[in-house]
């Protein structure tokens, strides 16, 4: 795939049309230029909103997918940041979402996930084994489409 500046630009508009979303500050660190030799600077990602540069892309990706609606709902696997940034912006496009986690997640990352708007099943503790059904579990409905939308990490 192939991003244009265009591209870059139009995702600019739709993440800037997020109230929420906060625009990062970027710093320089002159002790770190010092070690590497190198001028260094930080992008401070922990300012924005799920404290990790996350909910930009998976609202970029999101908010497209329910502009041309295409889906009710999103569905991921992650640990964390991921699983967050999938459910806030899910929810600022008023799309369910459906996260699936490891047993081991840390509880802080499950309550805000859930905190963004997901419903959180927990499964198994790999990635492969978060997407396995259960045979006993009842399926979900389905979305418009044809296709389910997936967004994973």
């Amino acid at each position: 795939m192939t991003v244009s500046l265009t591209d870059v630009r139009e995702a600019r508009e739709r993440i800037g049309r997020v109230e929420r979303m906060r625009e990062t500050p970027v710093r320089q660190s002159a002790t770190l230029g010092e070690t590497v030799g190198a001028d260094v600077w930080l992008k401070l990602e922990h300012f924005q909103k799920t404290g990790s540069f996350k909910p930009r892309g998976a609202y970029n990706c999101i908010c497209q997918i329910a502009e041309r609606g295409e889906a009710d709902r999103v569905v991921a696997a992650s640990a964390g940041n991921h699983a967050q940034g999938v459910a806030f912006a899910a929810t600022e496009c008023g799309l369910d979402s459906l996260v699936f986690m490891p047993e081991t997640a840390p509880q802080a990352k499950i309550d805000a996930t859930r905190g963004y708007g997901a419903t959180v099943e927990l499964r198994g503790t790999r990635s492969r084994t978060r997407w396995r059904r259960p045979r006993s579990a009842p399926t979900s409905p389905e979305p418009r489409s044809s296709t389910p939308t997936t967004t994973r990490t």
